[in-house]
Order: C-alpha cells, then structure tokens, then sequence
C-alpha cells in the first residue's frame, strides 16, 4: 500500500519543497502547510494517511496539531511523523512516541534516502 495524500508541515521553505518534491516523484499527492493552523485545516479537511509535522512551527507546534487533531477527529488515525531540528534527544522522543503516538520521531537534516526507507516502513509500496 502507498498513502495517496501526505501532509508536509513545516515553516522552513526549503525543508517542505524537499521533501514534497521526493514523494511526487514518486506519485504520492502532496499538502503543505507553513504553520501548524493550516497544517491542522489541511489534516481535518483532507485526511492524508501521512502527517509529517515539524515539531516546532508557528500558531500551533506540531505536537499541539497532534493534540488538536486528536480533540476534533478522535477516529482518525494517520500515520504520524515529527521532525526536529531543535528537540533532539532521547527524552523528546520518548514523550513524543507516548504522549502523541508518534510513529517516527526524525531530526534534520533528514536525507531523502532516509526518509523513503522511513516511509516504506509504514507504506511498502513507496519505491525508494
């Protein structure tokens, strides 16, 4: 299986037209969002199967969209991914995978490869 929709939530440019240019490559559709507001609109509005969220982005962080998401669609279970450039220890980690049911907990820079192999593990059918 390969998710159809993935949310790319994050307030760095550069990082979302990265990462949304991998998973188009590879026929996946792609929503982005530069603040956590629009990245918890998109989710709510569009259901992607994937999140990836940046842990700290501005309105609302990543893990306060997880929060959020939780409150207002309390079945809807997506795939989740945090990535960090700021909150990199085991501690976070730990929190965020038990507090936030986060999948993946990744830190930048991520490269693509890493990525996709990351992605494949939840989605098998991603090529990398």
């Amino acid at each position: 299986m390969q998710p159809t929709r993935v949310l790319v939530a994050d307030d760095s440019r550069i990082f979302r037209l990265l990462v949304s240019e991998v998973l188009r490559d590879r026929g996946i559709a792609v929503v982005e969002a530069s603040n956590g507001r629009e990245a918890l609109e998109h989710t709510l509005t569009e259901r992607p199967e994937l999140l990836i969220l940046d842990a700290l982005m501005p309105l609302l962080s990543g893990f306060d969209v997880l929060s959020k998401l939780r409150e207002k669609a309390p079945g809807y279970e997506p795939i989740v991914f945090i990535v960090t450039a700021v909150y990199k220890s085991r501690r976070w980690e730990s929190e965020a995978r038990q507090t936030y049911r986060v999948h993946e907990y990744l830190e930048k820079p991520i490269e693509p490869e890493e990525l996709l192999k990351t992605i494949a593990r939840y989605f098998p059918d991603v090529p990398a």
